[in-house]
């Protein structure tokens, strides 16, 4: 299918807002908004308890907001019944017919909505191309991998052609091989159908590596809004950027702030650049964020913005970790790629260097 037609005829644009949800007590979701812009595929990223799920929930319609407005396309339907919204749902257990074959399972939904037997073998037969399950639509689905029942729940769950998809970590059973194969999956699959994906996860990999934009939320908020290399490259606060991989914190002074970066005082008394978010003017003492694989080590420890003494290698095959204490005492990490076999040339105590360039560090919000 193209997918500037697909996306025509699809729709799909979700709009949230003031969105809260109390049970009982506790408030899951406080005051969430977000526009989920057509044929995207958005994420909404965060820990356990963060209400990222709860959100999922209420756009299909399990769970009903205490406050706000859900919107598609334009639509209010924050009153409609599940079934009324043109909206499925995958879960993270599958929830296949064991009693089913491939293709049953995969038609089930259309055969509740009533729809004209050849109608639903035409749109099964297209569902099992675009999975790469042509060979297997007469297995149960008990016969089948783990990886090919989650093809299978897709499948199922695309055959309606809803104008969202709703995906509640549905890879987290899979072992890691299999759980990287079906990223590329899901991506394809959104591109190739032009069908709005929604997909809810604690994983920061498979956020970076499938998203068109990311939801980082916190403690029933949302934190930071962007596309995968602003959520890692210009975290807007603390959270966002201890949560998305690895990162130095260090505390700095504002020396002077311009249109959109400031020059910083390091704790070596050396100036560097830095940007910060948008809405904000930093001054006085702040944080900035560095990028482990953003630094790198030099010999020539005197004239660095930073230097410290090793006290830690680690060997990580693909990369080396260099760990640095500072002269403050801090400690301070670089990722250093391996670009040949054998060992990385530092050792443990040796004094070292930290260069760092001119648009890596980043200001956090207060």
């Amino acid at each position: 299918m193209d997918q500037s037609s697909a996306t025509a005829s699809h729709g799909g644009a979700i709009g949230m807002h003031g969105i809260k949800k109390w049970f009982g007590n506790f408030q899951a979701v406080n005051d969430v908004s977000l526009e989920i812009r057509s044929n995207e595929f958005f994420t909404l990223l965060g820990p356990s308890g963060c209400g990222k799920t709860t959100l999922l929930r209420m756009i299909a319609g399990f769970e009903l907001p205490s406050e706000g407005s859900i919107r598609l396309d334009g639509a209010e339907i924050a009153h409609l019944m599940p079934n009324q919204r043109p909206v499925n749902t995958v879960f993270q257990n599958y929830a296949l017919f064991p009693h089913l074959t491939v293709a049953e399972n995969i038609g089930f939904g259309l055969k509740m909505l009533g729809k004209p037997k050849a109608e639903i073998e035409a749109v099964v037969a297209e569902m099992l191309k675009l999975v790469h399950l042509e060979a297997r639509g007469n297995n149960l689905v008990t016969q089948l991998s783990g990886g090919q029942q989650q093809r299978v729940a897709l499948a199922r769950a695309l055959a309606p052609r809803p104008k969202v998809l709703l995906l509640d970590e549905p890879l987290s059973a899979l072992d890691l091989k299999l759980r990287k194969s079906m990223q590329i999956e899901l991506k394809r699959l959104q591109a190739e159908t032009g069908i709005t994906f929604v997909f809810v996860t604690h994983d920061q990999e498979e956020a970076l590596t499938m998203s068109d934009r990311i939801a980082v939320m916190s403690q029933g908020e949302v934190r930071q809004v962007g596309a995968p290399w602003e959520i890692y490259d210009r975290p807007a606060e603390r959270f966002v950027a201890d949560f998305i991989g690895e990162t130095n914190f260090i505390d700095v002074d504002v020396v002077s702030v311009g249109t959109d970066r400031a020059l910083v005082r390091l704790p070596s008394g050396a100036e560097i650049p830095a940007t910060f978010p948008a809405g904000t003017q930093p001054s006085g003492k702040v944080t900035i964020v560095i990028r482990p694989e953003h630094a790198s080590a030099t010999a020539s420890a005197a004239t660095a913005p930073l230097s410290g003494t090793i006290h830690d290698i680690v060997y990580l095959g693909t990369d080396t970790h260099l760990h640095v204490r500072l002269a403050d005492g801090s400690s301070f990490m670089i990722r250093l790629q391996n670009a040949r076999s054998g060992p990385c040339g530092y050792s443990v105590g040796e004094e070292i260097g930290i260069e760092i360039s001119d648009d890596v560090a980043q200001i956090l919000r207060d």
